[in-house]
């Protein structure tokens, strides 16, 4: 009898692993996301849960992984699995990387990375597809934040670890020789900026041998400024040694190192069991909130044609009309850096070896994400999986979901995860059925995570049944929400707080981490929870990009030109802000003059995100809202009589109406909206739910989302509430449901009733939900 080898063995597993998967009904390479009750009822493992399995390398032994797979395979709690690396000896790394990150050293185990090591996941594996349960993800780091390589990064390649921008600075009062010491560190330049007037003179060139810069001074209040890079640990993190992710071939080197060697050892699961990679919690603001790049200059210089040199003091200081151009100049490209040579370069990767890029940021909660991840919608244009974090308690990240999903209705990608359940304070079935019905319906369509094993594999279906109807397709919406990221970087300024509350801590790293001093007007994350949970109203951010690049107006419309998710918005609302981009401005313009609704919120745009450009974004804001400084105003104002409250309101001959709230109001902003979406795609027959709860008070909400796959409209309602719900639902157009339960299963005819409104087919649905509990509605 002949023994089989290792690869003999591996390529059965895959065989039989691949023969179960493709003769299920419906599942072919290419995933078309056809609708098939049959799979609804009992969803493949592809769809449902990942569960996050620990593989600590300081205790790995044979018996101990296949056990562990078995037992997770065994109890029905997930699809597949991910192996979290973390322990394990630091032999070999160095002690610079050991005294920087407060690692303790240890000889214990299997070094990351190592021959052993793959020996242990290839079992792991194995085991998995012996087992029907495969790796289905493979998490890319030892521990967090992804870009270490477990230490090894910083150990091969100190010269290419991540930076922070530092200042040093000097007031003077000319005319006089005046000199500054810069200290060590990586030299990017130098700035003069007369305090009076603002001018700004580049003496870049004035630094001498001696590390010093020697400046002639004109007549004046001057500040002489010195940037320079740091490359230091900050201890308070415990997390230093990380890849510079703003450079090309800094992370070039990171993915050789951390990447290359799994596809070497494992690459014949890579895109038949391995279908994606996760990575964790890459984080700029572990840098005190100041990561930069040696070549941040020339790479500017290259894409744009001019140094950016004089363009730096507004990273610390208002430098005049120019400071929102400027702080997005440098903001905006900072931001494209991380998106392009960090996930972009992940993402290349991945797709050249079979698999999807997925994973998350930190802190998406944040109101102002420029210092920690630059943009939270650009950064995932890249990336094949985007993906977000819901740790601690349920109500937490719901401010930053839709801003995530929105991403993948930007981009046009099919899957969008949620890592969940992380370190919750409390769990119960209860909160974990809330949980990942609120994440779905905010377009979520996969789950990863931990979950405890008493709320049994009836969860994992339930989310299996879920991801099946709601990954791919085409999400439906009338309200697009245009992402403020033109103010939010023309807000942001770096600083120096001389305290934290948080011992230990570094009060630089907690002020980027809390977005630094968010302006009163930047309210789009309070205003997505004022049409979503509580008017029930459901919308797509817009990154302005995107309105730009892929939108166009028709009758009436702003059209997302996406091959798949194509999505036509009714309504175009500007939440508050002063700084827009010009393009941005046009195409608002465009939406006015051709029909369209614009709302405003508690301010309007007044500066171009653009140098020289401020005037086109006035005429906008002027035109659409008819409110301007320089003007009479054309706005006509509305009384809410008794509530001390007004808006305003402008029209064109064309029926383009643009809306300014100073003072965003519930009643106000559903008025509004029903005069200009007087038939809604979905309208829940429910007074608004006002104040909606946030945060650790947060108990639930009625929600939905309405995708359109395989040209059968799918709509999904949630009651995470503790209360039930017995009310009515007016759908757009004229449809034949059917209720199919995603708790059980099961599929009912559904209870409707036909008529018309304002010459427009609708379709009434009676919906019930017990406390805790949703449902599907189905085109039949």
């Amino acid at each position: 009898m002949k023994t089989e080898n290792g690869l003999q063995k591996t390529s059965r597993l895959i065989v039989l692993f691949l023969t179960a998967w493709l003769s299920q009904p419906g599942i072919s390479h290419a995933c078309d996301y056809a609708v098939d009750y049959a799979l609804f009822r009992d969803p493949p493992a592809e769809y449902r849960g990942i569960c996050w399995m620990g593989f600590n390398l300081s205790n790995l032994t044979e018996d101990g992984v296949t056990a562990r797979v078995q037992s997770s395979a065994k109890s029905g709690l997930w699809g597949s699995f991910m192996l979290g690396p973390g322990g394990g000896p630091t032999t070999g790394l160095s002690e610079a990387y050991l005294r920087g990150s407060m690692r303790r050293p240890s000889d214990q185990g299997v070094p990351y990375l190592s021959e052993e090591y793959f020996k242990f996941y290839r079992l792991a594996i194995e085991e998995g597809l012996t087992n029907n349960f495969p790796l289905s993800t493979l998490y890319d780091e030892w521990n967090y934040p992804s870009g270490i390589a477990g230490g090894l990064f910083y150990t091969k390649y100190p010269e290419y670890a991540a930076k922070s921008l530092e200042l040093a600075e000097k007031n003077v009062t000319g005319p006089c020789q005046a000199e500054l010491a810069i200290p060590t560190g990586a030299y990017v330049g130098a700035v003069m900026m007369n305090l009076d007037t603002h001018e700004r003179i580049d003496v870049t060139d004035r630094k001498t041998d001696k590390n010093v810069l020697a400046c002639h001074v004109p007549e004046g209040n001057w500040e002489i400024m010195a940037f320079y890079l740091s490359d230091a640990f900050r201890p308070a993190s415990q997390k230093g040694g990380f890849v510079d992710y703003l450079d090309h071939e800094a992370v070039a080197k990171y993915i050789a190192l951390n990447f290359d060697p799994y596809y070497a050892h494992l690459k014949e699961f890579f895109g038949t069991v391995i279908k994606r990679t996760m990575y964790d919690e890459p984080a700029m603001h572990l840098m005190d909130g100041r990561m930069w790049t040696p070549n941040f200059n020339k790479e500017f210089e290259k894409k744009y044609g001019y140094s950016p040199m004089t363009n730096y003091p507004a990273l610390w200081y208002d430098i005049g009309p120019e400071t929102a151009a400027a702080r997005n100049a440098l903001f905006g490209f900072h931001a494209k850096l991380f998106a392009e040579n960090y996930i972009g370069q992940l993402a290349q990767w991945c797709e050249a070896h079979g698999i999807k890029l997925g994973g998350h940021m930190d802190q998406e909660e944040a109101r102002n994400p420029v210092a920690i991840n630059g943009d939270l919608m650009k950064v995932f244009e890249h990336q094949q999986v985007p993906g977000i974090d819901d740790i601690y308690y349920p109500g937490r990240s719901l401010v930053s979901y839709k801003i995530v999903t929105s991403a993948a209705y930007n981009y046009d990608r099919p899957e969008c995860f949620a890592e969940t359940y992380a370190a919750y304070r409390a769990m119960n079935p209860t909160i974990a059925l809330r949980t990942a019905m609120d994440q779905f319906a905010m377009g979520i369509n996969i789950q990863l995570g931990t979950r405890p094993p008493e709320i049994g594999p009836e969860m994992d279906r339930f989310v299996g049944r879920m991801s099946y109807l709601l990954r791919g397709g085409r999400h439906v919406a009338d309200v697009a929400v245009l992402y403020p990221i033109a103010a939010l970087q023309a807000a942001y300024a770096f600083a120096k707080p001389p305290t934290s509350s948080r011992r230990g801590s570094s009060p630089d790293l907690y002020y980027a981490l809390e977005g630094g001093i968010v302006p009163p007007e930047i309210d789009y994350m309070d205003l997505g929870e004022m049409l979503y949970r509580a008017l029930r109203v459901d919308y797509t951010y817009l990154h302005p990009e995107v309105l730009v690049s892929r939108c166009s107006v028709e009758q009436q419309k702003v059209v997302l030109n996406n091959k798949e998710n194509r999505e036509e918005f009714r309504v175009l609302i500007l939440p508050g802000g002063d700084t827009l981009s010009a393009d941005a401005a046009k195409k608002v313009l465009e939406f006015y003059r051709g029909g369209g609704t614009i709302i405003a919120t508690r301010k309007l745009p007044s500066r171009s995100a653009e140098f020289k450009r401020d005037k086109e974004v006035q005429e906008m804001a002027t035109e659409v809202f008819g409110i301007s400084n320089d003007n009479p105003m054309t706005a006509e104002i509305t009384i809410v009589v008794d509530d001390f409250k007004s808006y305003f309101m402008n029209r064109n001959s064309a029926g383009g109406r643009g809306c300014f709230l100073p003072q965003p109001d519930i009643n106000i902003l559903n008025a509004i909206l029903k005069e200009a979406d007087p038939v809604r795609d979905v309208d829940i027959q429910e007074a608004p739910m006002w104040p909606v709860k946030m945060g650790p008070a947060y108990d639930g909400a009625l929600t939905y989302l309405h995708k359109v796959k395989g040209g059968r409209d799918i709509y999904f309602f949630a009651n995470s509430l503790g209360k039930p719900v017995d009310t009515q639902v007016v759908l757009r157009g004229d449809k034949n449901l059917a209720i199919w339960n995603p708790h059980t299963g099961e599929k009912e005819k559904a209870e409707v009733a036909k008529s018309e409104t304002g010459g427009q087919p609708v379709t009434t649905v009676h919906l019930v939900l017990p406390p805790v509990r949703s449902t599907f509605v189905v085109q039949e």
